[in-house]
Parts: C-alpha cells; sequence; structure tokens
C-alpha cells in the first residue's frame, strides 16, 4: 500500500484515521513483507490484532490459509470482509475476545495507548502460542528488557523473560507512516518457551506485590499470607526483610510465588 491507495480507500469507504486510536497505517510493502518473515515458520493458524486496512493482511493472506483477523472498527471490518474473503474478519474488541486453541502465532501494528494490555492478554490467553510479533512506540523497548531496581521494571517485562524471549528485530521510521506519527516505531519478536508454572495466577501474584512497590516486600506478603509461612521463606531463601520487590530478579520471584503457593 501507499499513501495514494489509502486516501483513495479511506475515501470510497468513508473512512478517516483516528489518532484517538492510533491508526497510523504502513504504507511500504517491503516493510510489511518483512513483519510478517518474522512469524516464519508458525503460518499455519495466524491471528493478526488490529489490521486496519489490511496493510500487513496482505502479505498475510499469502502465507496462510487460517488467518483470522481481529478489528475493532466497523468501517474497516466491513472494508476487509471485501477485500480478503480467504481470511476472517472478525468484528470484535480484541480484549474481550477468545483466542481459538490452534492459534500458534499473533502478529499486530499495536496502538501505543493499549500495548501493555494487548502484550499480556496474547501471552496469557494464547496457550498454544509460539510466537508473537508486534509493532510498537521504539521508546517502550526499555519497558520490555527492564532490569531489577529500573524505574520500568514491573510485572510486564517479568512475565517476558519468564516466558519466552524478546528481540527488536527493526526499527520502522515514522515518515513509513500514513497519517505520520510523532515518534518511530520498532518490531519486535517474541519466541515462547515451555513454561511449568500457571502464567495466569502468576501475573495475579506480580500486579499484587507491584503495587506497593516502593514499601518491603515483607510486609506485603505477611498481609496475603501466613506469617509463619513468609518468616520461614525469607529465612530459606536468605532474603533481607527490608528488600523491596523491584529489587528481586524474575526467577527469584518465581520461587516466592511457587513457595507461598504450593
Amino acid at each position: 500500500m501507499n499513501k495514494v491507495l489509502i486516501n483513495d480507500i479511506l475515501s470510497k469507504n468513508n473512512l478517516s484515521p483516528q489518532k484517538a486510536k492510533g491508526q497510523n497505517f504502513l504504507v511500504d510493502d517491503d516493510i510489511c513483507r518483512v513483519i510478517v518473515e518474522f512469524l516464519h515458520p508458525h503460518y499455519d493458524h495466524v491471528l493478526e490484532v488490529g489490521p486496519g486496512l489490511g496493510s500487513l493482511t496482505e502479505h498475510l493472506v499469502q502465507k496462510t490459509k487460517n488467518l483470522i483477523a481481529v478489528e475493532l472498527d466497523r468501517g474497516y471490518v466491513k472494508y476487509l470482509q471485501e477485500i480478503y474473503t480467504n481470511a476472517t474478519i472478525i468484528e470484535k474488541d480484541f480484549l474481550k475476545y477468545i483466542v481459538p486453541r490452534e492459534t500458534k502465532a499473533v502478529i499486530s501494528n499495536i496502538p501505543y495507548y493499549i500495548t501493555t494490555k494487548i502484550i499480556e492478554k496474547v501471552i496469557l490467553d494464547t496457550p498454544n502460542l509460539d510466537v508473537f510479533v508486534f509493532m510498537t512506540q521504539k521508546d517502550l523497548k526499555d519497558r520490555f528488557f527492564a532490569k531489577p531496581n529500573s524505574k520500568e521494571y514491573g510485572p510486564l517485562p517479568i512475565l517476558l523473560s519468564l516466558t519466552g524471549t524478546i528481540e527488536q528485530k527493526m526499527i520502522v521510521t515514522a515518515d513509513k507512516f500514513y497519517p505520520m506519527p510523532n515518534v518511530d516505531s520498532a518490531v519486535f519478536r517474541f519466541k515462547r518457551h515451555e513454561i511449568n508454572f500457571d502464567i495466569r495466577e502468576f501475573y495475579k501474584f506480580l500486579k499484587f506485590v507491584f503495587i506497593n512497590r516502593r514499601k518491603k516486600l515483607f510486609n506485603n506478603l505477611k498481609n496475603q499470607y501466613n506469617g509463619e509461612l513468609v518468616n520461614k521463606l525469607f529465612n530459606e531463601l536468605k532474603i533481607d526483610e527490608n528488600i523491596r520487590i523491584e529489587a528481586l530478579g524474575p526467577s527469584m520471584l518465581l520461587t516466592i510465588y511457587d513457595t507461598l503457593n504450593k
């Protein structure tokens, strides 16, 4: 797609990009093709979140016979259903969508304002996920790769590090979009690992302990769990009772969760 074609499609279908929803369309076919290739080799059951006018969809339909695209905006859904008859286009808020169990690969150009919620949804609610390719503002890289004792460290980077491997694959400059956003974007590829813990329950635990991230973890846990058990846990793991949650690494937090919830 290019700017001329996009403007023509928008005009003919009485549509317009909504800035509040982060609707910026990719206008470089070569970049779209590369982004889709990052899903390789999992093209058998692909889910696209927020296809918009189909910049990525156009290339995805050439790779898979089982493409589902979930789009919230009715106008775009109508257009996509007319153009991509070999894909399943669903009008739905993705955050309320039940992801099919056979889904192995997910791809999305995610608006900044909803990035965290969509990533959480994909990882927590896609049981057979293998690969997740997504594009968002490049500034969010610090959040995805955040380490203990940093401002961005929290439930999301811990979840990413314990359930798979994430890597930044490429930068997409603002001029490759229409309308042109204020910042550049980056494409990330998340490869899921096999896990042996309940990620939904563990994530609830992370949300709980990070509510009061500046307070002592010892006191927070004693408000939720048996005090003797918490005392024993800190002694066995040699954890300072004055430590804050943001100082502990992902593996230690998983150990604490497993011990308290046996």
